[in-house]
């Protein structure tokens, strides 16, 4: 489930991924699978727990046990123990790696990448990178020439610019065009720094940190309910594969909308 969402996500970050070094990409690869991996855990409890018991009871194994005084309950202890101990696992990792921290990471490849571009601006070609649009005629070194740049409701023309990094640009010789409250400014300059404040450096967000850490926990207590659910689900209701499919189905689609109204409420 983890790689499913990960397909879905390497369509807006794929350009990004594959357009830094390894350095930059691995440990963002690792959070990913790491977080997702025991996001999907209750759901994966759910499903190992719903076609094993299923499984013991297609075969006639569980009729073996209650020949032996094996009740449900008891039988059902076997299946407690790794249970628990993902339990335990979940509640470890859950408290560590939230999906702020992965959001984070997000943020800052693409700082990492817008950087890469804006130190490596090609000549004669229009950029565009969101709210930014770069034109630059000519490059000597870090220096850029003849330079215009659009940033939201900014025009910039100058005869030379600098890129300092973190989306810092130093104009010298031009004019700046802006617009406000429909009204067109324009004004001359010998230098003019602008900061592009969508290209800061990341931050993690402490409010978000303290929501996800909250669905963190919401997460892993379902582990056992969910557990339960699917056990006692598929001994006591499914007399079919297809029973067992419909069973799974209702668990995974409840959790997921369980977990979306706490993400929506927080």
């Amino acid at each position: 489930m983890a790689f499913i969402v990960f397909a879905v996500q390497i369509f807006r970050l794929g350009f990004v991924l594959f357009g830094l070094p390894l350095e930059s990409s691995i440990p963002f690869f690792v959070v990913w699978f790491v977080f997702y991996g025991f996001y999907f855990l209750p759901d994966g409890v759910l499903l190992a727990t719903a076609t094993t018991a299923y499984d013991l009871k297609e075969k006639k194994l569980l009729h073996v046990l209650y020949s032996f005084q094996f009740s449900s309950g008891k039988v059902l202890q076997f299946f407690l123990i790794p249970v628990s101990i993902l339990f335990i696992l979940s509640s470890v990792f859950s408290y560590i790696l939230v999906e702020e921290h992965v959001g984070f990471l997000t943020r800052g490849l693409l700082i990492q990448y817008k950087d890469r571009i804006f130190e490596n601006i090609p000549v004669k070609t229009f950029l565009d990178a969101g709210n930014l649009v770069v034109y630059v005629r000519d490059k000597e070194g870090n220096t850029l020439k003849d330079i215009f740049l659009k940033y939201k409701n900014i025009q910039v023309i100058a005869k030379r610019a600098r890129y300092e990094g973190s989306g810092r640009f130093v104009f010298e010789k031009g004019s700046l065009l802006t617009e406000e409250r429909g009204k067109y400014f324009l004004m001359k300059f010998d230098t003019y720094r602008l900061d592009t404040e969508e290209y800061l450096v990341a931050k993690i967000s402490e409010r978000v940190l303290k929501r996800d850490r909250i669905l963190n926990a919401i997460n892993t207590l379902s582990i056992l309910p969910l557990a339960l659910f699917a056990y006692f689900g598929s001994i006591k209701l499914c007399k079919s594969h297809t029973h067992l499919y419909v069973l799974i189905t209702i668990g995974l689609v409840l959790h997921q909308i369980i977990l979306f109204g706490f993400k929506v409420s927080l």
